[in-house]
């Protein structure tokens, strides 16, 4: 930025628009000049403590390796122990399946939308659940939420639960770990012909939002609801 003191001077000395102008253009180059050198001497000087701390990080990985076999004479008897489980480590196939087995088997059963697998997102989300409450919580979550019937489109959209909703989201989980099958009882149940309704409401806001293949899946229940009630009516 020019000083004062110089467009002072320039005016005094009867300076044109120009030269002016030309000043403030010259004054504004040099400032931009100086910013860019500054942002490459900080960036030179990120780039070395990056570097002497990836220097640290090797020398200290270095110094923990553990001693090769040969170092050691071998002793059949010493039983090394397996390493522990880091709670940072993905959750092991076989809890997956299970859980989508029995999310599957209870709260899909009861109304909650059925689940296909477990994407990248609700991988992360049951490792942050299984590290915060423990593998028996998982399935406890589950069960509460199968007799939830808010949770299954006993609702007034007919919204029901995924897996990846419970799984995504901290408070959510609290919550129904909290809830007891007494509690969630207490709702009248919904007729068959409110279900649908209900399910057809619900499938109608997933479209406004986009959800077209949770919506598609809403109104394939749908369907099959209908179908049933006809069947009981023509008995």
């Amino acid at each position: 930025m020019i000083r004062p003191q110089i467009l002072d001077a320039l005016l005094e000395a009867g300076g044109t628009a120009e030269m002016i102008v030309a000043a403030v253009k010259a004054a504004a180059r040099e400032d931009e000049a100086r910013r860019a050198d500054r942002r490459a001497r900080n960036a030179e000087s990120q780039r070395r403590v990056r570097q002497r701390r990836r220097s640290h990080a090797h020398r200290a990985a270095v110094s923990m390796t553990p001693a090769d076999s040969d170092d050691a004479p071998p002793n059949e008897n010493i039983s090394i122990p397996p390493h522990p489980r880091s709670s940072d480590e993905d959750p092991s196939p076989a809890l997956a399946d299970r859980l989508v087995a029995a999310w599957n088997d209870s709260a899909a059963k009861a109304g909650a939308l059925s689940c296909r697998g477990l994407n990248p997102r609700r991988r992360e989300g049951l490792k942050a659940r299984l590290r915060e409450h423990g593998e028996a919580a998982l399935f406890e979550a589950v069960r509460n939420l199968a007799a939830s019937p808010f949770h299954c489109g006993g609702n007034a959209r007919g919204w029901r639960a995924t897996l990846g909703w419970l799984l995504g989201n901290a408070e959510h989980f609290q919550n129904l770990l909290e809830r007891t099958p007494a509690e969630d009882a207490q709702p009248p149940p919904m007729s068959a012909e409110q279900r649908v309704a209900s399910i057809e409401r619900s499938a109608m806001a997933f479209e406004r939002m986009g959800r077209t293949e949770e919506a598609a899946e809403m109104r394939r229940t749908a369907d099959r609801l209908r179908q049933t009630i006809g069947k009981q009516g023509e008995n």
